[in-house]
C-alpha cells in the first residue's frame, strides 16, 4: 500500500492548548524523530475550545504510524519529537 503525502510535516504541539488537526486531517502519519530509551504520550481531543481527551498511546523511539481521526479533532504529544503530515492511502 502506498500513502500520499497530503501536506508538509509538522512537529506536534506539547499542550491540549496549542494542538492541531493537521490540516483536519481522517489519516495522518506520525513519526517519532528522536534517538534514545523515551517514549512520548500522544493525545487525541475532541477539537473543542474546553478539550476532552478521545484517546491517548504512547509512541517508541522511531516508531511510524498512520492513525485516523475525525477531522475536527486535535493531536498534541508531550515531545514535540513527534512528527505529523496528513496522508491517504492510495491502492
Amino acid at each position: 500500500m502506498r500513502l500520499k503525502i497530503l501536506g508538509t510535516e509538522v512537529a506536534l504541539p506539547t499542550s491540549a492548548g496549542t494542538a492541531i488537526t493537521v490540516s483536519g486531517a481522517t489519516e495522518v502519519r506520525l513519526m517519532h524523530d528522536a534517538q534514545g530509551n523515551t517514549a512520548h504520550l500522544v493525545t487525541i481531543t475532541d477539537g473543542e475550545s474546553s478539550p476532552t481527551t478521545v484517546a491517548t498511546f504512547s509512541m517508541s523511539p522511531a516508531e511510524t504510524l498512520v492513525i485516523r481521526k475525525l477531522p475536527t479533532q486535535k493531536i498534541y504529544a508531550g515531545n514535540d519529537d513527534i512528527r505529523a503530515v496528513a496522508v491517504s492511502y492510495q491502492g
